[in-house]
């Protein structure tokens, strides 16, 4: 049975961009919200979900935006921290079976970007090995590794490969794509809502100072799994970070934009 995906998307057109990273194709802060927030409907047409959108100081032009979707509005003046823990305090409330996904504004997604995960999400047990065909190999696993819980991150950030990021990682194949094991993402990530909630203490703590370095380096197995998830991204990537610098390699990511611009 397909899950219900709760899309909790946190925006503000303030800041053109947090780090002062350059946006690809000469995009303003607006034009790009509208394109990513247009692929991701878009993405998830025929799949069960719900939309929340936390307006932090939003202008009145991307409120009359929003506001032509099927979507939950919480306006606030939150700054980022603030933002986030909004965004998890929304998560707290939905259903334990049902998956959340975490996600800013400026994440650019494939058309068929919802139709891999889900794919993922409901057949991960066929997808991922079970104990008797890994723990041969990886003896620090402390238990089969399907029983680890799974966090998606749906880009695939191309710094990754350089040379001192490389690490070994488990590659699993599905239907669609593969899937790399990672050990570091940003905010942008997918899990089942009992997932988040047993983990709420870590992640919470993370949005203090927007730390998604402690937040993988906390929550995700490396070698030495313990009680740790199991983060993975698909190769190819179906989202982008609109970040000119660590974009989803083998996409192209032009037509896209093209695809979702206002006629």
């Amino acid at each position: 049975m397909n899950p219900t995906f709760h899309i909790i998307l946190r925006t503000c057109d303030i800041v053109h961009s947090l780090h002062n990273a350059p946006r690809p194709f000469n995009l303003d802060k607006r034009t790009l919200i509208k394109i990513c927030f247009r692929s991701i409907v878009e993405a998830l047409d025929g799949i069960p979900h719900t939309i929340t959108v936390v307006a932090d100081r939003l202008s009145d032009e991307m409120t009359k935006f929003f506001e032509q979707y099927d979507v939950t509005m919480i306006h606030g003046e939150f700054g980022n921290d603030a933002s986030l823990r909004k965004c998890m305090e929304v998560a707290l409330t939905l259903p334990d079976d049902d998956w959340v996904y975490f996600v800013e504004d400026d994440y650019l997604h494939t058309p068929e970007a919802f139709k891999w995960v889900n794919d993922f999400v409901v057949n991960h047990k066929k997808y991922i090995p079970q104990k008797n065909l890994i723990t041969r190999y990886i003896k620090f696993i402390k238990r089969s590794i399907d029983k680890h819980p799974i966090i998606i991150h749906p880009p695939d950030y191309i710094d990754r490969y350089l040379p001192r990021y490389l690490s070994y990682s488990l590659m699993f194949v599905s239907k669609y794509c593969h899937w790399r094991q990672i050990n570091y993402t940003t905010f942008t990530i997918m899990m089942q809502v009992s997932t988040f909630k047993r983990y709420q203490k870590i992640i919470f703590y993370t949005s203090y100072g927007a730390d998604d370095g402690y937040l993988s380096r906390a929550l995700y197995g490396g070698i030495y799994f313990g009680d740790r998830a199991l983060a993975i991204s698909p190769i190819p990537g179906v989202a982008t970070h609109m970040h000119s610098d660590v974009m989803t390699p083998l996409v192209d990511w032009e037509s896209i934009v093209a695809r979702y611009s206002a006629p």
